[in-house]
């Protein structure tokens, strides 16, 4: 039985990238090519006239930069171009007949002259010339129709390349499974239309090649091919776990396994852990099988036995940085941070410390069991770091703003400058030097941040108008947002920045503003919840307002406020029993004050006192609100 080299699987990751064939591949006893860097002079503008050029030159015997150094003393007039199909010049099919390149030759010259079986030089140039000057559909038939002549494997992988790059897969797809049916025997061609096929969620297809790779090497190492493949759909991932299951896996451990995952996604954990054990007698060492048994196993047996699981296959790799990692993280999550601090910390993990990563998870999780001397020692150790500086800085801020050190975290926090921290960052020094008073300072903060980032320039105008207007400043705040308007328009953030600051009681312009807002952003949800409030407050749109809230009113995140703005209206209306309907479930399951407020004029506005009481209870006792005399 033929084994297949793991350099032809690791072929099929050209497919997974959409880009020329892995260079790994041709070191296989498959095909053996050349990189190559042709020099072309200025005036060489056609494949007729490279070909006239480099046809005295081509002999048998040459190596393939032979051919070229004629160009490579034309010095710096010359245009440069990457020619990564040198295999194809020089491939047997290719470069080594006469015959080739005289019918090159003639069917360029020669009207009607006998067509060579095998590729053709000359048409494997202008193919790449075209491909070079953009003509894409031009370069890709040509290759194509090259492709399927006689000994042209390497003309198929370019072919293949180009059409990765610039077709749909399944155009893709439909070449290859063409070719390698016309050529059988080319074996990287079946992983190529098989990784196709499965990207292309043409499951019967790929099952019908993984069946022929199997009977090639039932242990054949599937790992590169299914990469990048896995399928998002429901349906998809039913199909291909339907395909798998039609399959002779045998003990093969690559289909095993994503047959272990998909059968744990479709709440079969039993049958994932038969699949993922038998794949582990074949790599019982394998850190992506033993953190995919512990997955199955949470699905399966209490928390106790998957840390014991997960300790014992520690075991197996001790020295396994992902598999330590996994450990770590599923102990957080059972919320034993004493014992993760002390696996940590313990003499056979010292190494796992040094890893930059790990020490500062380390440092978060001492930072969370109030171990601020340690955590701080870490992540001062990792502020040399350039991946991890600035998460370094973010953190010990944050240590430092639990210890009440509240200079010392203002410092850190300004500090940092990763563009997905540095606004947050920002935004806690800012709200740290307010606390203190330290307006002038606060202010001088925002407008760093945008001169350092460009991009964050509206949150930094926003930023500055809060500072502004906890100063009891709201004037010259909105005077600010109208500057930074100017020159941000129609910049949505400020626009509902402005919307915020506006007086309570200065509706008309809320209302002017939120419209402009609602035909910027239709779809966003705050703009849609202020402005129904804002209607509410001016008793108007009745019909709007319900048509816009009633949508929102079970959505996880705002249905709260939707129920709470509806009821306001109904308030308006002396439609008492919709404010009870609306809101006296949620209140008593999560009681709030705004919703209350509402429930408690409701009962009082129909007379039941003793309901009005109770929620003023709830009010006074559970949510610290001050009462006012009952009406």
């Amino acid at each position: 039985m033929l084994k297949l080299f793991p350099a032809v699987i690791s072929s099929a990751c050209c497919a997974m990238r959409g880009c020329p064939l892995n260079p790994r591949f041709f070191a296989s006893k498959y095909v053996k090519p050349y990189c190559l860097s042709i020099y072309l002079p200025m005036h060489l503008s056609t494949p007729h006239q490279l070909f006239v050029n480099l046809k005295p030159n081509l002999k048998s015997n040459l190596k393939p930069l032979d051919v070229f150094k004629p160009f490579t003393a034309l010095g710096k007039n010359v245009v440069a171009t990457t020619l990564t199909l040198a295999s194809l010049l020089f491939s047997p099919a290719v470069f080594s007949a006469e015959a080739n390149f005289a019918s090159a030759s003639q069917s360029a010259h020669q009207p009607g002259a006998v067509v060579s079986t095998q590729p053709s030089l000359y048409a494997i140039l202008m193919a790449e010339f075209a491909a070079d000057r953009g003509r894409i559909d031009q370069a890709l038939a040509t290759y194509k129709q090259q492709s399927f002549l006689a000994d042209a494997a390497p003309v198929f992988e370019r072919a293949l390349g180009l059409s990765l790059q610039n077709e749909p897969p399944q155009l893709s797809l439909a070449f290859a499974n063409a070719w390698q049916q016309q050529n059988p025997d080319h074996v990287p061609a079946i992983f190529y239309v098989t990784h196709l096929a499965l990207k292309a969620h043409e499951y019967e297809l790929a099952g019908e090649k993984l069946n022929q790779i199997l009977q090639y090497d039932p242990d054949a190492d599937l790992s590169q091919i299914l990469i990048g493949i896995y399928p998002t759909e429901t349906r998809d991932q039913a199909e291909l776990l339907a395909t798998l299951n039609r399959l002779d896996i045998k003990n093969n451990p690559s289909l095993l396994v994503m047959k272990a995952g998909l059968l744990l996604q479709f709440q079969q954990p039993k049958a994932a852990l038969v699949a993922i054990n038998r794949a582990l007698k074949t790599n019982p060492k394998s850190p992506a099988f033993l953190t995919l048994k512990a997955d199955i196993l949470q699905a399966l047996s209490p928390s106790n036995q998957v840390i014991a699981f997960i300790a014992q296959a520690r075991k197996t790799v001790p020295d396994n940085k992902a598999l330590f990692v996994y450990q770590i993280r599923y102990m957080l999550k059972q919320g034993k941070s004493a014992q993760v601090w002390q696996q940590l910390n313990a003499t056979a993990n010292r190494q796992f410390l040094a890893d930059e990563e790990i020490k500062l998870l380390a440092a978060l999780v001492g930072i969370d069991l109030k171990k601020y001397a340690a955590a701080d020692r870490l992540l001062k150790a990792l502020i040399a770091s350039p991946n991890f500086r600035d998460q370094a800085n973010y953190y010990l801020a944050v240590s430092a703003e639990r210890q009440n050190l509240l200079n010392d975290a203002i410092g850190y926090y300004g500090k940092v400058m990763q563009p997905d921290l540095v606004l947050k960052a920002r935004q806690q020094q800012i709200d740290l030097l307010i606390s203190q008073s330290r307006f002038d300072e606060a202010i001088a903060s925002s407008i760093k941040l945008r001169e350092q980032f460009d991009s964050f320039a509206p949150q930094s105008y926003i930023m500055q108008a809060n500072i502004l207007q906890k100063n009891n400043q709201t004037a010259q705040a909105l005077a600010l947002l109208n500057s930074a308007q100017t020159s941000l328009p129609n910049n949505t953030d400020i626009l509902f920045a402005k919307v915020l600051l506006l007086p309570d009681d200065d509706y008309v312009s809320k209302l002017r503003l939120l419209k402009e807002l609602i035909r910027l952003a239709p779809t966003n949800v705050d703009y849609q919840l202020e402005y129904a409030q804002t209607l509410v407050n001016l008793k108007q749109n009745n019909e709007e307002v319900t048509a816009l809230l009633t949508a929102l009113i079970n959505d996880k995140e705002v249905g709260l406020r939707a129920r709470q703005i509806l009821s306001q209206q109904a308030l308006h209306q002396a439609n008492n029993a919709t404010v009870i309907s609306l809101l006296s479930d949620n209140f008593d399951i999560v009681p709030d004050v705004i919703s209350g407020l509402l429930l408690q004029q409701a009962y009082l506005n129909l007379g039941n006192q003793q309901e009005a009481a109770r929620i003023n209870q709830i009010l006074v006792h559970e949510l610290g609100y001050q009462p006012k005399n009952l009406q």
